[in-house]
């Protein structure tokens, strides 16, 4: 009960910022993630945030302080669950966490979350870039490769990338 779990907050419509904010203030550490993105207008271009999961927010704390914040935070209507109709909050596990805070933080490329079922694909090591080192899944999403870190119960994140830039690890 008192061991530290990464957990998802849905939000209220535009409120990921505030309800980051007011966890932050609590001392919860959160992650919402956010990529820096060009729009092109008629007149101008401008760099903006764009919300790569909207309306959701990664919190890490206890049980006890997930139970508490959603009762004390308005913009927290509630926590992700396990499946449909369960009672019990979602966990994700901090590896997994730890490997998509580093691709939102660190890919170039557009990193897109993918929520349809995907095909399991071979283990690779990454060669080469920013995420060199780590072991993630080869898959095609759209015809292309990508390398995709697993969120079961929110999908995949997913990044494109030149195939000469990983190994296959042996089973």
């Amino acid at each position: 009960m008192n061991e530290l779990h990464w957990y998802i907050a849905y939000t209220r419509s535009c409120q990921d910022k505030n309800v980051a904010a007011a966890l932050s203030a609590r001392g919860y550490e959160v992650f919402v993630p956010i990529r820096k993105e060009v729009r092109q207008w008629s007149d101008r271009k401008k760099v903006v945030d764009r919300l790569l999961i909207p309306r959701m927010v990664f919190v890490r704390c206890t049980e006890l302080e997930r139970r508490n914040s959603a009762a004390e935070i308005p913009y927290i209507p509630r926590y992700l669950t396990e499946k449909p109709g369960s009672y019990k909050a979602a966990i994700v596990p901090d590896s997994q966490m730890d490997a998509f805070r580093e691709m939102v933080d660190s890919v170039n490329g557009e990193v897109r979350v993918v929520s349809g079922p995907l095909t399991p694909g071979d283990l690779v090591r990454v060669k080469s870039g920013v995420l060199e080192g780590k072991v993630v899944e080869l898959v095609k999403v759209e015809g292309k490769d990508c390398l995709a870190v697993r969120l079961p119960i929110l999908g995949a994140a997913c990044v494109q990338i030149d195939r000469n830039s990983v190994e296959l690890i042996t089973k």
